[in-house]
């Protein structure tokens, strides 16, 4: 960690970087060092504690407790014995680790057979959360100390896996807008955060988790990057930037991972069409070798690594609450 925050303030320094933006859960390891990092440039994060409550499934529910829309109840599980109390009535809860990404791991109104595989920890907690059932909407905004700058809704028609969205339709209901101001009013936040949310079959709202960093949601922004930009520096009440209207993609993905169980479907052909990729752009084809590239890597990865392609995508810069060593002075 020492050697990383050093290295990163040497690179800062060398190319006169004035802003560093994160882009994944680096945050965490950016947050870590920021007093040292902010003495050169700005590091556009909250503070490391804020972002912890922030990604911590068991504790971010606690923080909702009067805000516009609140999370389902919500456990902390420390032991396997803790377990024990879901035997007969798993089907009415989700488990997942309270340090987790992708819902890699998440089993969802599992049977007690299923559950009796995981086994939580005090320095590895689960938690479980009460099942709602509904309709899936996840949010993307920017927020600088505490007022909204940019915002984006939407729903993950398809995804990879259980929880990775790589296919958004729009969506702008208010109750979500509501909360994610709130949630600046109430705690200050500076970057970049997303949510997720179940909407129930009677319209109301549950927030499930926080993600304090970039998500899918900032591919609605393409073609708005200056405006984008502007807004990491404003603190003034400025409208706040919306996306413009259509359905976004990850083609490759989509292909790779939804095609194989929908392509039977004239209803998927007929959504691939009208979706656009954020990615490609006409006559540019270096994106797309970029993507294969990258893919072969993650490949590699989740081969020597025994473990999934989205895992293995965030294998090198994930956070999942493992002691972080002081920097020197």
């Amino acid at each position: 960690m020492n050697a990383w925050i050093k290295a990163l303030l040497k690179a800062i320094q060398a190319e006169k970087i004035d802003l560093v933006l994160p882009t994944c859960e680096e945050v965490f390891y950016l947050a870590h060092g920021l007093d040292k990092l902010r003495e050169v440039c700005r590091v556009f994060t909250s503070d490391f504690s804020l972002l912890n409550e922030l990604h911590h499934k068991g504790r971010f529910p606690t923080l909702t407790k009067d805000w516009p829309v609140v999370a389902p109840e919500t456990r902390l599980l420390e032991s396997p014995a803790a377990l024990l109390a879901y035997g007969k009535n798993s089907d009415e809860w989700v488990f997942k680790p309270a340090y987790s990404r992708f819902a890699s791991q998440t089993l969802i109104r599992p049977t007690a057979r299923a559950l009796s595989r995981v086994a939580p920890e005090p320095g590895r907690p689960w938690v479980a959360q009460r099942f709602i059932a509904g309709k899936e909407h996840s949010s993307f905004s920017i927020l600088v100390g505490g007022q909204l700058r940019a915002h984006a809704c939407y729903y993950s028609r398809y995804r990879a896996g259980k929880g990775a969205g790589i296919y958004f339709e729009p969506t702008d209901p208010a109750p979500v807008r509501a909360m994610v101001e709130h949630f600046g009013k109430t705690t200050g936040y500076t970057g970049q955060v997303g949510f997720d949310f179940i909407e129930d079959t009677a319209g109301k709202f549950h927030v499930l988790e926080c993600n304090p960093r970039a998500t899918s949601g900032v591919h609605f922004f393409e073609g708005q990057a200056e405006a984008l930009i502007a807004s990491l520096g404003s603190e003034s009440a400025e409208p706040v930037l919306t996306p413009a209207p259509g359905t976004r993609m990850v083609a490759l993905a989509v292909l790779l991972f939804a095609a194989p169980r929908q392509a039977w479907k004239a209803e998927f052909w007929r959504d691939f069409a009208r979706a656009k990729d954020v990615i490609l752009r006409g006559g540019d084809h270096g994106p797309l070798t970029a993507q294969v590239l990258s893919l072969t890597e993650i490949g590699v990865r989740a081969i020597s690594r025994r473990c999934g392609l989205l895992a293995a995508s965030t294998a090198d810069i994930e956070w999942d609450g493992q002691p972080l060593e002081a920097l020197e002075p």
